[in-house]
């Protein structure tokens, strides 16, 4: 038996060891490591930065080297008429030589094209100024920012919902807990009641209560345990663990809910930073890139000054590799350009109405979300009081409860109770210990949702 005994002892703490044991800090910097949605957001910001170099890339240097070859199957040419013996007689009439030129001219085939082509080009441009193009990338630059800021929107979220996940298991388990001692209790009782039952001193009506009464907590408990099971998947997926594998969540929750019982530090009327709510920093960036968006499109209407270059050789030749013909010839040339919109049909007009009216909205959209904010930390401020008075009075009623139910099995067990007081004291108590879970699930919830409204979560 103590071979036994050790073997199961080994085997259960290697389990553990086999098992990730988070407290609630933990869990929340593995979902904030491992969640897709965090990746899915690096990823925006990795897209954003390459927006920026596309975007930047409009106004820096750009050299570009050409090379082609083409031979002609069929050399094109062109029907020209024979100008020359005209002009020629023309010349010898005049002289006495010779009678003018008379009848038609003859028409022949002419090409200045060779058989083999071949083209080698090195363009050079670059964006002297344009008004627009620096906004623009200012605002590049700044989406880039937002982008960066939804990482800290997808943070607050996730660590919203891993808390909340988190808080639900240590809730279920409590419950377990008290239906464990209440079976532990009830399966006592019946002992002691079937005890009595045989010496004659209680009725069967007693024992089968009690029986039925264990039944009832047995079920109850099953229930829990699949609700736990639940509630640690849910705990699982919003954390991005692997679903086949095995948790352990160590929070103590007393020593939680003493934390969060502690005021001293609250005060109801402290204004609301709004600026800890990654929400609202979206918000202030957003305004931002729709101002830098009205002025690239004021800007819109300045001249623009850009420089171009070229430099080509060129091969032209019947034979591509007779040195007796003509060799490369050289182009260049230099060009300075000038653009200034006049009328674009009022294109940029109407783009500017419609950024205004998107500058607008976002402002009406931040003021909205400021209102939000305020009424709902002051909502939850005083839910998170109510939570604390409510459970301290629970409390009480539970150990209340208890002792009255203690009591009156002692004196059903000494013969001056009734089996029907026992059940009151019971239903009492059972109520009681729901009531007290219950504010208890409703403080975690009131203090997770106060640090989210607050941002500080």
């Amino acid at each position: 038996m103590r071979k036994l005994v050790f073997i199961l002892s080994i085997l259960f703490i290697l389990n553990l060891h086999g098992q990730d044991r988070f407290t609630l800090e933990e869990a929340l910097d593995y979902a904030l490591q491992s969640h897709n949605a965090i990746k899915m957001a690096q990823l925006d910001v990795v897209a954003a930065e390459g927006q920026v170099k596309e975007y930047k890339a409009i106004g820096m240097p750009k050299l570009t080297a050409s090379f082609k070859y083409q031979p002609y199957l069929l050399i094109p040419s062109t029907p020209t008429e024979d100008f020359l013996t005209p002009t020629i007689y023309g010349i010898l009439a005049q002289e006495g030589l010779a009678e003018p030129f008379s009848g038609t001219p003859n028409i022949f085939e002419f090409t200045f094209n060779r058989m083999h082509n071949v083209f080698a080009n090195l363009d050079f441009s670059v964006l002297l100024f344009d008004g627009s193009y620096l906004s623009g990338l200012k605002a590049a630059k700044l989406y880039r920012e937002l982008e960066k800021q939804g990482i800290t929107v997808e943070e607050q979220t996730i660590r919203s919902e891993v808390t909340r996940a988190y808080m639900n298991i240590l809730i279920a388990e409590e419950n377990k807990k008290i239906l464990e001692k209440n079976i532990g209790n009830v399966h006592q009782a019946l002992t002691e009641t079937q005890a009595f039952y045989e010496n004659g001193f209680v009725e069967q009506l007693d024992v089968d209560r009690l029986e039925l009464s264990l039944q009832n907590l047995e079920t109850e408990a099953e229930k829990m345990d699949r609700l736990i099971e639940i509630s640690y998947n849910l705990l699982k997926y919003q954390m991005n663990y692997p679903l086949e594998e095995d948790i352990v969540i160590t929070e103590d929750l007393g020593i939680l809910v003493n934390r969060f019982k502690i005021m001293e530090s609250q005060d109801m009327d402290v204004p609301v930073d709004f600026s800890m709510r990654a929400e609202y920093d979206q918000f202030l960036t957003s305004q931002a890139l729709n101002e830098l968006n009205i002025t690239r499109l004021k800007r819109t209407s300045y001249p623009s000054l850009a420089l171009s270059a070229n430099l080509s050789q060129s091969l032209q030749r019947e034979k591509l590799f007779d040195g007796n013909e003509v060799g490369w010839i050289d182009n260049a040339w230099l060009s300075l350009g000038l653009t200034l919109p006049i009328f674009d049909g009022n294109l940029r007009r109407g783009q500017l109405q419609q950024a205004r009216v998107d500058y607008d909205r976002n402002e009406i959209r931040k003021e909205e979300f400021e209102r939000s904010v305020t009424l709902q930390v002051s909502n939850v401020r005083k839910q998170w009081y109510n939570a604390i008075n409510t459970l301290e009075n629970r409390d009480r009623a539970l150990a209340i409860s208890e002792d009255i139910y203690n009591k009156t099995r002692i004196k059903f067990v000494e013969g001056v109770g009734s089996s029907v007081e026992v059940t009151q004291a019971e239903s009492a108590l059972y109520e009681a210990q729901a009531n007290q879970i219950s504010a208890l699930y409703d403080l975690l919830i009131a203090k997770t949702e106060l640090d989210i409204a607050l941002g500080q979560l």
